[in-house]
């Protein structure tokens, strides 16, 4: 007999992400989505902080898509705490924006990459060294 919960799937077509089961963002490609980790200034809120990122780039580079938090953070030995955003669309252009936005704001940029969470400052750890967070 089919849970509650396999049930709705089934009717709204989709599969919801089981906490126990979250992957983290970034280590699953996914086309036309590039997800990238902005370090935390340590000053502002996240809300704050993920706006800020690329609203004052101009002129933008992105001419259509979106970007959006991920719902993760990762902190690797030593700091500094990094929050998953992801962006479509012109994937390109986000990337010069976040990029842009991320060196005006003293921000650095981290990534996933065949399981180890390379930051723009040239630091590389194994994933598994890392805390993460999901929120």
């Amino acid at each position: 007999m089919a849970s509650e919960l396999d049930r709705l799937e089934r009717i709204l077509g989709g599969k919801f992400e089981r906490r126990d089961a979250r992957a983290i963002p970034g280590t699953q490609s996914v086309d036309g989505v590039e997800i990238v980790y902005f370090s935390d200034d340590g000053k502002n809120n996240f809300r704050k902080q993920f706006r800020s990122l690329t609203s004052y780039v101009d002129p933008r580079a992105a001419t259509r898509g979106g970007m959006n938090e991920r719902g993760c953070r990762i902190t690797p030995p030593n700091g500094p705490l990094f929050h998953a955003i992801g962006y479509h669309g012109d994937v390109d252009g986000w990337r010069k924006d976040v990029q842009t936005g991320a060196k005006a704001r003293g921000l650095l940029l981290a990534r996933i990459e065949d399981g180890d969470f390379i930051v723009s400052d040239g630091r590389r750890f194994a994933l598994s060294e890392c805390q993460v967070e999901f929120c």
